[in-house]
């Protein structure tokens, strides 16, 4: 069936407006091969912080405000744009910028094809939803990914923890430019499979950077996890337990600012995770191990020899760290914990630091709708630089 354009018009507009009912959004069906989902997330916060990790100790934020259209083209073929209003320190502000703009060609299940700025799959946690966190937010260690900020992170995910960041950066936060490979498949009714594979252009720090190269194999047993992306709690809808194995590599990313030496950036991941019925409720568990490195002698990094210096020491940031977290999901209601760890290269401490969180979150529409509240204490080990203790809670809305 054949629509006008101003019918089509009418009916998009109508579909911005209706009521919350699915995490997936409002879709308008155009023909049988065609339609469009137009979306929008809100994560609204208050945070008190003993620490000044941000711009204040006690406030209301916006963790998340996004805009998202999807739109198939044809059963082949679809594009991808989303929006968000952030600072370039991965908080929100006032201005908007565009986070996704993909577009993916998809012939096969085994293969779909990727072009344009999206995620570079390493970890579990660089794949899953921020729609659906557990522990408010994602562990702080998985922001050692390259164009993630490569640093800790504190204050539920909101700030960088002082002296853990390299200063190395992209030309997209959390994104990258690039192209990618994705497929799946099952091999039986049990036992499914999903590989990622891309090259982006990762660090922009110095001019003429190689490619960065990522990829990431999973394996589910049970349910399957069959999207491109995956959510850390599925309140009790799936039964399933997946393993996962990522890398991430970009050579002559900076160079040492003591030797002048070209530096290159290594980071490998094992994750595993599980969601399983227990009694009248559901058991989630996730952990994570992941392993960063740069070559070299661990100095400060450099965009040239002679350069400014951008950050910490390299064997103050590298090294290696894991996180564990749980939560039991029964009528609605779900208490977590998480707890992780990074042990640096650094001497004396430096760079080590470990964190936990627990929290309560209460889900009057599944994902579309829930009212998350926690707390959190990070011991910062780095000679001089503050730890911190944070309170949060917050309305996070998915349409």
């Amino acid at each position: 069936m054949q629509y006008s354009k101003l019918t089509i018009y009418i009916a998009f507009v109508g579909a911005a407006v209706l009521p919350l009912t699915a995490m997936a959004g409002a879709k308008l069906k155009i023909d049988d091969d065609s339609s469009i989902d137009l979306g929008f997330r809100v994560q609204a916060m208050y945070l008190n912080n003993d620490e000044d990790f941000r711009s204040n100790t006690d406030e209301f934020r916006l963790r998340r405000a996004r805009i998202r259209l999807k739109g198939d083209i044809t059963k082949w073929v679809t594009a991808f744009l989303q929006t968000e209003a952030a600072s370039d320190d991965g908080g929100t502000g006032e201005d908007m910028r565009l986070i996704d703009a993909w577009a993916m060609v998809k012939p096969y299940e085994l293969l779909n094809i990727t072009g344009g700025q999206h995620m570079a799959a390493t970890t579990r946690q660089n794949l899953t939803s921020s729609g659906g966190l557990l522990a408010m937010d994602r562990p702080g260690i998985n922001n050692y990914i390259l164009t993630w900020g490569n640093s800790g992170r504190a204050a539920f995910n909101t700030g960088s923890l002082p002296g853990t960041r390299s200063g190395l950066s992209g030309d997209s936060n959390v994104r990258d430019r690039g192209a990618s490979l994705f497929g799946k498949t099952s091999f039986n009714d049990t036992t499914h499979f999903k590989y990622y594979l891309g090259v982006f252009e990762g660090s922009n720090t110095r001019q003429g950077d190689p490619e960065r190269f990522a990829g990431r194999v999973q394996v589910n047993f049970f349910d399957p996890e069959p999207g491109y992306f995956q959510v850390a709690t599925y309140l009790g809808k799936k039964k399933t337990v997946g393993i996962g194995l990522g890398f991430d590599q970009q050579s002559s990313v900076a160079v040492d600012s003591v030797t002048g030496e070209d530096v290159d950036y290594s980071l490998w991941a094992i994750d595993g995770f599980a969601e399983w019925p227990v009694g009248r409720g559901s058991l989630n568990l996730e952990g994570a191990y992941n392993n960063l490195d740069f070559s070299g002698p661990g100095n400060a990094l450099a965009d040239s020899p002679g350069g400014s210096i951008l950050g910490a020491p390299a064997r103050q940031v590298e090294g290696d760290g894991y996180y564990l977290q749980a939560g039991y999901y029964i009528n609605k209601w779900q208490p977590w914990f998480l707890y992780e760890n990074w042990d640096s290269d650094g001497t004396g401490g430096d760079g080590d630091w470990d964190a936990w969180r627990i929290g309560l979150s209460y889900f009057i529409k599944g994902h579309n709708a829930a009212i998350k509240l926690g707390y959190e204490s990070v011991n910062n080990k780095t000679s001089g630089l503050p730890g911190a203790d944070t309170f949060a809670v917050g309305i996070y809305t998915t349409y």
